[in-house]
């Protein structure tokens, strides 16, 4: 078998009868070509090559898709009302997720800076659920050098500061603020955010509904009426409250404190005459101004400033007993 597969792989072929012979031959011995001359044998084929044995390339991976960073954010599951809540590690704070979409916004029983009543739409966001308290402040101004806020001064809560952590931080400017949000990777929310985690996409005038903030006898509030201090403490609290105190004042989204306890500050510059020029879509406020958007009432003020659509406005350097936050963040 081997002495045929040598002869076959060296093999010459008669073009005309087809005959073989071996390498050493050039012409065939039984065909006689043209002009009676010898016919010249075709040289064998060379021996097809072996085929290269098939290599198997590794798979290649599919490109990895860069998530953005969350900086360690965690979810926390869905609160009460069904909304997701996360924890924010930086300033340990929990935050809510407001879906986007169209709310009411302004109101046409309120002052004239609330009106006309439009129609605003929003992309998601999160935005926290309790004021910034205390402690939270705390850690910024140790992480960052900046001095404590001033005592607030109130009677009976020495080293206000310090010694009341879970309650929200007061004597905070504008610019504190925005100072506080920038270092815990936050801003503060625009008029239009707050007003729409305040109340929902249903006009309502408080953020637990249309009913009064004492309404059957139950507190939904931490609010004032006048200069009597007895009155004050009728809620319960003379002065401010520990953050998320009143359960029956949650929002539609499950945010605390939306009405009373301290005013909150906003990222706009207050106009009284916005809303006439406002856009329909993630309106951010004037472009200028002298007073920044203060929202939500406070433990001293009467309660028609706890309505959802109230609006104010004070200098963004001026740091005062009824002034606090809470901050923003989009959707990452």
């Amino acid at each position: 078998m081997f002495v045929l597969l040598s002869l076959a792989l060296a093999a010459k072929k008669c073009p005309k009868c087809g005959r073989t012979y071996e390498d050493a031959e050039n012409y065939c011995s039984e065909c006689t070509g043209e002009n009676g001359g010898p016919v010249k044998l075709n040289p064998a084929a060379p021996p097809a090559p072996k085929p290269k044995p098939k290599i198997e390339q590794p798979s290649t991976p599919a490109p990895k898709i860069e998530q953005p960073s969350t900086g360690g954010v965690r979810s926390l599951g869905r609160n009460a009302q069904g909304y997701e809540e996360i924890l924010w590690p930086k300033d340990s704070s929990v935050m809510i997720r407001i879906p986007a979409g169209t709310f009411t916004m302004g109101s046409s029983d309120g002052d004239a800076d609330e009106k006309p009543v439009h129609q605003v739409s929003l992309d998601e966001y999160y935005i926290d659920k309790y004021e910034v308290t205390n402690r939270q402040y705390k850690r910024f101004c140790d992480a960052t050098g900046k001095s404590y806020p001033s005592d607030p001064g109130f009677s009976g809560m020495s080293s206000y500061f310090t010694s009341y952590p879970d309650y929200p931080v007061v004597k905070v400017s504008w610019d504190d603020a925005a100072a506080y949000c920038t270092w815990a990777g936050k801003r503060l929310p625009t008029e239009a955010e707050w007003e729409k985690a305040a109340r929902g996409n249903d006009s309502r005038k408080y953020p637990w509904g249309n009913s009064e903030p004492d309404a059957g006898g139950f507190y939904r509030a931490n609010w004032g009426e006048g200069t009597d201090r007895s009155v004050w403490k009728r809620d319960g609290y003379e002065y401010t409250s520990p953050v998320g105190s009143y359960e029956r004042g949650a929002s539609p989204y499950g945010c605390m404190d939306m009405a009373g306890n301290v005013w909150e500050w906003c990222a706009d510059w207050y106009d009284g005459s916005y809303y006439s020029r406002s856009p329909s879509s993630s309106p951010a406020g004037p472009s200028s101004g002298s007073s920044r958007v203060l929202r939500g009432g406070s433990w001293y003020f009467f309660a028609g400033s706890l309505r959802c659509a109230d609006r104010g406005g004070d200098d963004p350097s001026y740091r005062s007993v009824y002034y606090g936050f809470r901050c923003c963040s989009v959707v990452r």
